[in-house]
């Protein structure tokens, strides 16, 4: 039994190893969505006014309980905290990769640890390196962390993460993509969603809904934001021109 329980511990020294604690003038883009004062899913900064999100995080959620936190490593404090005045949601915000854009009641001050980030026009190749960060449980065992992590990943080839999703009971859409790093990382958390996936400062995904984080996997799914991109920048548009939610 001792036996088992070190080999079973053996793959998750491994996760852990995979991700690294950064501060938040690495990843600047970062942001936390909070839903009644408490980290909820990971987010990033489009511009001064928006923040893009993954919709199952928030679609449920009344509007005056949702808060983004930006400038700040740390999970739950420092920082800027901002409300939420509209939200849009992709579609009906019913898919796990559906995108949602909230609209801040107030503009961020951007500066050296707030910034927005581009969005990718051209999605990147398979075996491309790129990086994933956000809070959360790094395996079943731990808690989840309080400090910014980052994980180096490769883009994965679509059919093939199609394929182990098949297998899963999920269906890998054509607006999504998948990545995974060179060792194993679990389902994904709650924490991690949305997280930003991020090559050459720009934005090609925001990692996708899952709920269970004690089965290990290889590849996780993202919402494939230069597939998205032109929905994402005439939304903005109205939201901004007309402020509809």
């Amino acid at each position: 039994m001792l036996l088992q329980g070190l080999l079973l511990l053996l793959p998750i020294a491994q996760i852990a190893g995979d991700f690294e604690s950064i501060g938040i003038e690495q990843a600047p883009w970062q942001a936390s969505v909070e839903i009644n004062g408490k980290h909820y899913c990971g987010g990033v900064i489009y511009s001064e006014f928006i923040i893009l999100t993954i919709a199952e995080c928030v679609r449920k959620a009344r509007l005056e309980l949702i808060t983004v936190r930006v400038g700040t490593s740390q999970k739950t404090s420092g920082g800027d905290v901002q409300t939420v005045r509209k939200m849009r949601l992709q579609v009906l915000g019913l898919r796990r990769s559906d995108v949602a854009l909230l609209q801040l009641r107030y503009p961020l001050y951007l500066d050296q640890d707030i910034q927005a980030i581009h969005l990718a026009s051209v999605p990147l190749m398979t075996g491309t390196n790129a990086t994933v960060t956000g809070w959360g449980h790094v395996s079943a065992l731990n808690p989840e962390t309080e400090v910014l992590l980052r994980v180096d990943v490769k883009m994965q080839d679509r059919l093939l993460c199609a394929a182990e999703n098949v297998l899963q009971g999920r269906l890998v859409n054509m607006d999504e993509v998948c990545a995974a790093p060179a060792g194993k990382v679990p389902y994904v958390c709650r924490g991690f969603v949305g997280a930003p996936l991020v090559a050459d400062n720009k934005l090609y995904g925001l990692l996708s809904w899952e709920s269970a984080c004690d089965v290990i996997k290889d590849s996780s799914v993202y919402a494939n934001i230069p597939v998205l991109k032109m929905w994402i920048d005439s939304t903005v548009k109205l939201m901004n021109i007309f402020r509809i939610g």
